[in-house]
Formats: C-alpha cells, sequence, structure tokens
C-alpha cells in the first residue's frame, strides 16, 4: 500500500489519504469474502464488515473472519437493506477517525462478492486527486466492473438531455466522466459524502445507488469512471446473453428483486432530479425488463406477481422493506 500520493501537477508528494473499506455482507459465500479481503488488506488501511442480519451460521462465520483478519465488525440484527447497512458503516468509520481531517479520509463501499484487483484503490485515489487538483468537483470514483462468469467489462453510463448511453472505456484512457456508478466499488471522500448526503435508506435494495449518484450530479458534482482500476464483481444471480442489435448481456435477480426494481423506478422517477434522457431510459428499461424477464424467465406468474405489486407500491409510494403477504 503506498503511503504517498504524488498526483499534484507540481510533483510534489503529500501523504495519501487514508482509505476505509466498507463490506455489506448478507449471506456471503465465505471463501469469496477471505479473497476479498487478502485483496483489500494491502490496499487499505481499514476493513469493516457490516452484516445485513445474515443467518446464524454465516455469521459466525463472518465475525471469525473479521477477527482473523483485525477487521470491525458491525452486526445488525435485522437486515435494514443495503442503503441502511452503507450508512451504518459510514458513521462507523468517522466515529473512529473523528478528530482527523474529513478531506483526508476516503470510503471504499463494496459488496461481499466483489474482489478487487492489484492496485484498484491507489488507482481510484489517484484519478480522484488528478481530477480535484484540475479544480473539478469530485463527487465520487469507480472502477472498471468486470463480471467474475463471463470475463466481460462492463460499460459505464453516461447522459446528454435527451439519450443515456453505454460508454466503454478505450485504450489509453484514465477516466470517463459519467452519470453513474455501481455502489460497489464506489470510492468518495468522507466530507463529500457528508455533503451530498447519505443513501437513501427507504429504497431498501435497487435504485440505491442510482439515486445518490443522481443527487451527487444535481448537486454539481462529477463522477468518474477508472478505466485500468477493475473490480471483480457478479451482478444478478446469472447471466443471460441475448442479441438486439448486438450481444448483450442480461442479468438475472430473484423475483423478490424484480419487485424492487418495479417499485424504485417509479419511486425514484417520482422523487430524484434528473434529465429528460434519465426519465426516458428508466422508464423504457422497467418497461422492457417486465417483458423479457416474465416471458422468458422461470417462475413467470411469480415475477408477474412481484413485478405488478411492485408497480402499485411504487404507485403508492409504499417505501421500505417488503414483506410479502404470500
Amino acid at each position: 500500500m503506498s503511503s504517498m500520493s504524488c498526483a499534484a501537477s507540481n510533483g510534489v508528494c503529500a501523504p495519501r489519504p487514508s482509505v476505509a473499506a466498507v463490506i455489506v455482507t448478507f449471506n456471503p459465500e465465505i471463501a469469496t469474502l477471505r479473497k476479498m479481503i487478502e485483496a483489500l488488506q494491502a490496499q487499505v488501511e481499514e476493513i469493516v464488515l457490516v452484516d445485513n442480519a445474515s443467518a446464524a451460521t454465516g455469521a459466525e462465520q463472518i465475525a471469525q473472519l473479521a477477527h482473523e483478519y483485525a477487521c470491525r465488525f458491525e452486526s445488525l440484527t435485522e437486515n435494514l437493506g443495503i442503503g441502511a447497512a452503507q450508512n451504518w458503516g459510514f458513521a462507523a468509520v468517522t466515529r473512529r477517525e473523528s478528530n482527523s481531517s474529513a478531506g483526508d479520509r476516503y470510503v471504499l463501499f463494496l459488496d461481499h462478492d466483489s474482489i478487487p484487483e492489484t492496485s484498484m484503490v491507489d488507482l481510484l485515489l489517484a484519478a480522484d486527486l488528478r481530477m480535484r487538483d484540475q479544480g473539478v468537483r469530485v463527487g465520487a470514483v469507480g472502477p472498471a466492473i468486470v463480471d467474475n462468469r463471463t470475463g466481460t467489462t462492463g460499460r459505464f453510463v453516461s447522459s446528454s438531455n435527451l439519450f443515456v448511453k453505454r460508454i466503454p472505456c478505450q485504450p489509453g484512457c484514465a477516466q470517463l466522466d459519467v452519470d453513474f456508478l455501481i455502489s460497489s466499488g464506489t470510492l468518495v471522500r468522507v466530507d463529500t459524502f457528508e455533503e451530498i448526503g447519505g443513501m437513501d435508506e427507504a429504497l431498501f435494495i435497487d435504485h440505491v445507488d442510482t439515486e445518490w449518484c443522481l443527487r451527487a450530479k444535481a448537486a454539481g458534482y462529477a463522477l468518474f469512471g477508472v478505466c485500468n482500476a477493475r473490480l471483480i464483481h457478479s451482478l444478478g444471480d446469472e447471466v443471460v446473453a441475448v442479441w438486439v442489435g448486438r450481444k448483450r448481456e442480461i442479468f438475472v435477480h430473484s423475483p423478490l428483486r424484480d419487485y424492487y426494481m418495479c417499485r424504485n423506478t417509479l419511486l425514484i422517477l417520482r422523487s430524484a432530479h434528473m434529465s429528460f434522457g434519465w426519465r426516458l431510459f428508466l422508464s423504457m428499461r422497467l418497461v422492457a425488463s417486465i417483458v423479457f424477464f416474465v416471458a422468458t424467465q422461470a417462475p413467470r406468474l411469480r415475477r408477474l406477481r412481484c413485478m405488478m405489486v411492485g408497480l402499485r407500491d411504487g404507485l403508492l409510494n409504499r417505501q421500505g422493506k417488503w414483506k410479502p403477504s404470500w
């Protein structure tokens, strides 16, 4: 782990800001979590594990890992959702380092199935400092996501007033000015996160990162995808390849997640400040997702039911954790 940073244009090295990784866990695969921790140890100053009420055996194993690798362990008594767990982890980091400058501290948010490649954190940090040195008001930076099943490197998302498009990293490109970063792998400076505000806990899961990114952009912050920083990650329970103009990989989630996708799309369309392009993009993706998943992915009737309830609850502005009655 580098202890100095030379991102400034004058070439003068400064002490490297500290980085704390917040990993949110919920019934993780312990072997993968172990690999994550081992990959992070050389890259960050502190690792905080926030367990979102995993099953008893899993929670015990996570606690044992935390003890083995000298990580902090925060155990929640119930599943509060990804946003609440991330906010909890952020608060735990800032409570412990309350006497140091918020401008010298960063938090790296990670899901429990995300393994950073070597130097990912240093590359993210260097990009953040480089853009700040150029006078850019940086909101957050994030890595290129590599799916661990297909090896495909994901595209970043950018927009104009009318269109949202996915843009790939090109050779030699250091960073891309983007509209959206998935929460896993996002690096944000402590004072910036405090200014923008925490994750929206009422969404529970799905579109929590979308809402935060849109809020950051609306407040005048820039987001950057760092092409040479890479994170091995799994999106969805499985990947389905389809041909729509080109080969596309569709990430399939459980019917429960379909509920949150539908509900939270309507919630953020109502509440979040966004361009017409983003409204059109989210609306079209919602319709396409309903048609595709109900038509092709079992269990179709359960998916349809969850999606319809999600649409209903989104229209009724119902938030928080869903507790199905069937």
